[in-house]
């Protein structure tokens, strides 16, 4: 480990610092590491790091990426570099470094030395982490540490002290065990107060205080003693778990040591009146072990109850399970259940406070970071961009499952939507009209929440639902959106294609992406798309990936399959193959136009658009034929085949447009339409619009990487024999053997796309999927050449037809 460090110290000084240098810092890094526990990050901090940045949105996300993953080395590093951005000298002593070395080449972060010093980083990352697992939480120091005297616990003596001299101990020896048990009564009375005595010596034990007795004390009195010393030993635990409570363990737990102190004053109060009797010589041992047998059965529990919390590092919503559990298991003793409710009531007060203020108003007010709803804010919304908006609604708050209370985890997802819901209103509507807040408690059986949280649940979503349908205009960026992505606009798609067609034949590195934004501005103020209220909204996107890899990319997540699908050679994508279009949207209409619906959006529109390029070079060709009717008739005749074959290409383009404009979206649009309507809730919008996306993109063909595949291989065939017949040659027994083999490509490609549709449509039981089928195989030739082909693999499907 110590050549580790002292190896990166080395390298990262650059040899800018002399061999003693080097040494005091690697022997200063090697002293903690490993050692420093994580902590939380103040949001003033990240704040004021965000606005310092040259990049804020890309800190923001790096930040955000890092705070997800739970790297326990964040906190320090945050504050690191806080303390050197905070650090003038230190700011102009690094920018004075950067200029006298102008000359040094631009580091090369993919090298081979890097990549080792990157590997090696990790592993001691890794080594460190692990050694924060085992070392644990370091004590915090209170006041009892540095004045023990004012506890209420038994004063031990440290491990260095020598124990009191046994013969000490034996001033009983001979005193008759009347005599005995008046002297062990005063002291035993004290022991149960957490004071020491002659007599009765308090130990450290490894699971609490343990108690040595006079071996001289009578028998009998021994066997009495003994019976009431574990009352003292869980009082002692309850004591000390008290007073190591802090501000830093949360409001739950300080709620939680402020009634167990009620219950600890009562029996303070009931040994004071024990000791009363004992003064006027009305107290036995017998009778002492009579009257604290309520107590003994109280404090067990007690002390059960604080052993758990420490063991588990409890706090917040943790410690409320606990005690939940508790009072589930002890219904069949009343007298336990009515101390441990008494108990979850006053500690779950802060919690249920923080609770109602979420579900009425849509903030969070924990400072001791009890509650189950955690607040990633780092900057404020409005310094984020556009593109960032859903990603600040999914990643802000999140559920800290740990803390999530076992009587309320089935409400937990609800909880979490009403506020976040809340919290759009309060950002985006402020004339909005709120409910009172209404004080929450705890309540022993779960289902009484049920009403309540599903209340503050519809008004939430309703009330978001009228200003993204009201306000913010919700069914008219939609609309808009299937102007451009589903191609209802089709006078704008034409002129787009005329405009920015040759550009887009360009590999996609050559293409600009500004000359297409500025065709692309053009095409909408001169089509139909010029009344859309939103057609400054559409943008130009290059993605880095055809259709194909982007569906394989999306289906691989979280599998086997997903390092295959990192990245693309752009080097073989052509900007037909790139293009999309991209939608700008603002706040709160990302909640449903978000990046997961987009890419479905631009799924389809690639897939039309494609077909739509396909089809426009088939019409071309079909324009180009048109010279040769001034042929002579035997020339024409040699052309029959080559007509044909461009006449079923386009067929099965406009018939595969159709299904999927007409048959397809245009249904699921006007069922979209009316479910909105109806809904009532934000969530119900969310849920429809995902199952139009969901169906559009399954009954377009857009499922199945193999469908995907045979419709993309015959387009391209289309799109070969196009370029062919654009450059025709001279000689006629070439064109006609071309056109043979096109002819059998494509019957062979569209049989076995048709096969496809078939098995998948009797698999799904979908018979939306089949209409394609039917149009396309009408009179059931292609079906025939399938039986045929399967009967007799050696059989040839394009001499059939």
């Amino acid at each position: 480990m110590a050549d580790n460090v002292l190896s990166l110290v080395s390298t990262l000084s650059s040899a800018s610092l002399t061999q003693g240098q080097v040494s005091q810092h690697t022997a200063a890094i090697s002293s903690v590491l490993g050692s420093a526990p994580p902590t939380s990050v103040p949001t003033t901090t990240l704040q004021s790091l965000a606005r310092m940045s040259s990049h804020p949105t890309q800190f923001v996300r790096q930040y955000s990426s890092c705070s997800s993953q739970q790297i326990p080395q964040l906190s320090g590093m945050m504050e690191l570099l806080a303390e050197i951005a905070r650090d003038e000298d230190l700011k102009t002593s690094l920018s004075e470094d950067q200029e006298q070395s102008p000359s040094q080449p631009p580091v090369n972060f993919n090298s081979p030395d890097l990549k080792t010093l990157r590997e090696r980083l990790l592993k001691e990352v890794v080594s460190s982490s692990n050694a924060q697992v085992i070392v644990e939480k370091p004590k915090v120091k209170t006041l009892f540490d540095t004045r023990p005297n004012l506890t209420a616990n038994f004063l031990l003596p440290e491990s260095d002290t020598p124990m009191m001299a046994k013969d000490s101990m034996s001033c009983l020896k001979g005193v008759p065990a009347m005599s005995q048990e008046t002297l062990l009564l005063q002291e035993l009375l004290y022991c149960l107060l957490g004071n020491g005595g002659q007599h009765i010596v308090p130990t450290r034990g490894s699971s609490g205080v343990t108690f040595s007795l006079d071996r001289d004390i009578d028998q009998s009195l021994q066997a009495l003693i003994m019976r009431l010393l574990p009352l003292a030993t869980n009082y002692s635990n309850v004591v000390s778990w008290c007073e190591e409570i802090d501000r830093t363990d949360g409001l739950v737990n300080q709620a939680l040591s402020a009634a167990l102190e009620l219950l600890l004053h009562d029996y303070r109060l009931l040994v004071c009146q024990l000791e009363q009797s004992l003064a006027r010589d009305k107290l036995t041992l017998h009778q002492l072990h009579h009257q604290l047998q309520s107590s003994k059965h109280c404090m067990e529990i007690l002390s059960q109850l604080v052993l758990d919390i420490q063991a588990r590092q409890a706090t917040g919503g943790t410690t409320l399970s606990i005690l939940h559990s508790k009072l589930v298991h002890c219904g069949s003793d009343p007298k336990s259940e009515k101390i441990v409710q008494f108990l979850t009531e006053l500690a779950a007060k802060p919690f249920f406070e923080t609770l109602s203020k979420w579900l009425y108003r849509g903030v969070i007010i924990d400072p001791g970071k009890d509650f189950f709803v955690e607040d990633h804010e780092v900057v404020d919304r409005t310094c984020l961009p556009t593109e960032y908006n859903d990603d600040y609604w999914e990643k802000r708050y999140c559920l800290r499952m740990d803390k999530v209370p076992a009587f309320l985890s089935r409400y937990a997802d609800t909880i979490l939507r009403t506020g976040k819901y809340l919290n759009v209103i309060q950002q985006c509507d402020k004339t909005a009209r709120w409910p009172d807040i209404v004080p929450l408690q705890y309540l022993h059986n779960p289902e009484h929440y049920q009403a309540v949280f599903l209340k503050a649940h519809q008004f939430a979503s309703t009330t978001l639902l009228q200003l993204l349908l009201n306000d913010r205009d919700l069914i008219g960026h939609l609309k808009s959106v299937k102007k451009y992505f589903l191609m209802e606009q089709g006078d704008f798609i034409c002129q787009f294609l005329d405009l920015c067609e040759s550009e887009l034949s360009q590999p996609v590195d050559c293409v600009e992406p500004a000359r297409l934004e500025s065709l692309l501005e053009m095409a909408a103020r001169t089509s139909g798309a010029n009344s859309d209220q939103y057609k400054d909204n559409l943008c130009v996107a290059l993605l880095p990936y055809d259709l194909e890899f982007q569906m394989g990319k999306i289906l691989a997540i979280d599998t086997a399959e997903e390092g295959e699908f990192q990245s693309c050679d752009t080097s073989l994508l052509s900007g037909m193959d790139a293009f999309a279009f991209g939608y700008q949207v603002e706040w709160p209409v990302s909640l449903v136009l978000n990046h997961k619906a987009l890419a479905q959006y631009q799924m389809i529109f690639r897939h039309f658009f494609y077909c739509k390029h396909i089809e426009r070079l088939l019409s071309a060709v079909w324009i180009s034929n048109k010279q040769t009717k001034f042929l002579p008739g035997d020339q024409f005749k040699v052309y029959h085949p080559a007509f044909g074959l461009r006449q079923k290409m386009l067929n099965l383009i406009q018939n595969l447009s159709y299904y999927m404009c007409v048959e397809v979206v245009e249904p699921a649009w006007n069922s979209l339409v009316t479910s909105i309507a109806e809904c009532t809730t934000i969530d119900e919008v969310l849920a429809k619009h995902g199952d139009f996306l969901n169906c559009c993109l399954h009954d377009c063909l857009l499922s199945s990487p193999q469908l995907l595949a045979t419709v993309k291989k015959l387009l391209s065939v289309c799109a070969e024999f196009a370029a062919y017949m654009q450059n025709l040659t001279d000689c006629a027994e070439d064109f006609i053997e071309d056109v043979k083999r096109y002819d059998l490509q494509f019957n062979s490609v569209l049989a076995s796309l048709l096969d496809r549709i078939s098995q998948l449509g009797r698999d799904n039981y979908n018979e939306k999927v089949l209409n394609i089928l039917h149009r396309l195989d009408f009179n059931g030739f292609y079906t025939s050449a399938v039986d045929q082909f399967k009967s007799t693999p050696g059989g040839i499907m394009g001499e059939t037809g």
